[in-house]
């Protein structure tokens, strides 16, 4: 590969609200070339990754002037380093300096001034020139920059594909440490794994049965993305934004506490959570904030509703007092009630608002109720629409599942294990939003009483399949580096200097 590109959107001063960015491409009719410039210290292109030491070519994003009309944002091919690598006339190149994980990745910081490009750098396949005017299929400003920034939707799945098998690296560590290391017994001996105490099981399945569901979820917006058409393209763009947040949220989740639950071994930095952290957290910010993301999520959902391109099917609250929340097909209409609870009350908050409400209307602005008053309940629904998807695709992975374990010992034993984890992953779930649910008539006290129970039951009938599932996760040996993921005692026969130097990894 000789030539290798960047991707220059983000810029320091504009992030999230990247249509407001200041870097300019300015068409010269004299000479047929746009012009490039950064015009303030906010405008430098910023956590630009592979800019520091190795791309040749940027994309650079940039707000358009031809003839002196604004015609909004569009993408230009723009050389930054010569071919000995230097810096191109004009291009300024910087080291973004160290981060707190991820130092291996090259991100770096971009300035142009006066950087000439041909008329045909313009990416074209929205706009393009044509006899010194701008001619666009796309007639909006902003609709524009909206079309260029699709791609981001392949980085946000990327970056969940990616911290996914992160997660699984981690899980896979832990539960291989706390397998052999001993401890404490009933005899008062060192003669007991400590994966067999109920503090560690608390700990660790319910973070193995939530990354085997988001696992099934990531696959489905993995088919969904790879089949994407005009006609499903909003519902893709829905997925994508939700499964970002969700696995890089658990992937954080998991590295920091199964580095606790590790004691001492989880903080060697040669066992690698302090790096699986680092890249948690990059991934949590990378390619949109998920918060934010997960504001977009709930905008397009109810959009989606309100012209009945999303519709929910009515649950049967029948006997609703009495359900047992030890039941998978209970735990799932919670679920599918717990999203339609929040679309309502979000619609009902939105609903009697306006853009730009007349003085002395009584009207709240979109902008007050949306960002300054229902943050939380925007959030929320979100993440139950996004769980909620996870546990419709794992319930399809059972349908094949059943038909499979009828015929298959094997497949019976992989069934009953993902049941399991399904039904401590609803229960997990959905005890985040207990208040919700009481309020709203669908748990009552005495049940929510019971939810703890029901967890500390669902983690020990899952506690004996917890080796399978861990194996599911087909993480094979040669990627795990971590010494306590193999033989940490012949590891410290010798001295490592902290670091993978030991006799377990010459066999490595």
């Amino acid at each position: 590969m000789t030539i290798v590109g960047c991707f220059a959107l983000t810029e320091l001063g504009y992030g999230n609200n990247a249509v407001e960015m200041e870097t300019r491409a300015d068409w010269d009719p004299a000479t047929q070339e746009f012009i490039i410039n950064t015009p303030s210290v906010l405008a430098q292109k910023y956590w630009i990754t592979n800019g520091f030491c190795d791309a040749t070519f940027a994309v650079v994003f940039a707000q358009t002037y031809v003839g002196g009309k604004h015609e909004g944002i569009h993408t230009f091919l723009v050389r930054i380093r010569n071919e000995d690598l230097s810096p191109a006339k004009g291009v300024r190149i910087d080291d973004m300096g160290r981060r707190i994980g991820c130092n291996g990745v090259d991100n770096g910081k971009l300035f142009f001034h006066d950087v000439r490009v041909p008329a045909e750098a313009i990416l074209n396949k929205y706009s393009d020139m044509v006899n010194g005017q701008l001619v666009s299929s796309v007639a909006a400003r902003r609709a524009r920059f909206l079309a260029v920034a699709d791609r981001l939707l392949s980085g946000r799945l990327c970056i969940a594909s990616m911290c996914l098998g992160g997660t699984k690296m981690v899980l896979t560590t832990a539960f291989r440490y706390a397998a052999s290391r001993l401890t404490v017994g009933p005899t008062g001996k060192s003669d007991t794994p400590i994966l067999d105490y109920q503090l560690q099981q608390n700990a660790l399945i319910p973070l193995l049965a939530r990354t085997i569901m988001l696992n099934f979820g990531n696959n489905y917006v993995k088919k969904k993305f790879a089949a994407d058409s005009d006609e499903t393209h909003e519902e893709v763009t829905r997925l994508c934004c939700v499964i970002k947040p969700l696995v890089t949220w658990n992937f954080e989740r998991v590295a920091s506490i199964c580095r606790e639950r590790c004691g001492g071994q989880g903080f060697l930095s040669a066992n690698l959570f302090g790096l699986n952290i680092g890249f948690s957290h990059a991934g949590i910010t990378a390619e949109g904030d998920n918060s934010v993301l997960m504001q977009k999520v709930s905008k397009e959902l109810l959009a989606a509703i309100a012209k009945g391109a999303v519709r929910y099917e009515p649950v049967d609250r029948a006997g609703i007092e009495s359900w047992d929340l030890g039941k998978l097909e209970v735990l799932c209409k919670i679920a599918r009630l717990r999203e339609q609870i929040l679309v309502k009350q979000l619609g009902a908050a939105m609903a009697g608002t306006s853009s730009s409400p007349a003085p002395g209307s009584g009207k709240k602005s979109v902008f007050q109720v949306w960002m300054l008053e229902q943050s939380d309940t925007i959030q929320a629904l979100a993440r139950a629409h996004g769980e909620r998807i996870c546990m419709d695709e794992t319930l399809t992975v059972l349908e094949g599942e059943a038909t499979r374990a009828a015929s298959s010992p094997s497949s019976q034993a992989v069934a009953a294990a993902l049941l399991g984890a399904l039904r401590l992953f609803l229960l997990h779930a959905l005890s985040a939003d207990v208040g919700l649910l009481v309020a709203s008539g669908v748990l009552t006290p005495r049940q929510v009483s019971g939810l703890a129970d029901a967890q500390r039951a669902a983690v020990k009938e899952l506690a004996p399949a917890a080796p399978l599932l861990v194996r599911a996760l087909g993480v094979p040996d040669h990627l795990l580096f971590a010494p306590i993921a193999h033989d940490w005692r012949e590891y410290n026969l010798a001295d490592n200097a902290g670091e993978v130097l030991g006799v377990a990894y010459s066999r490595l």
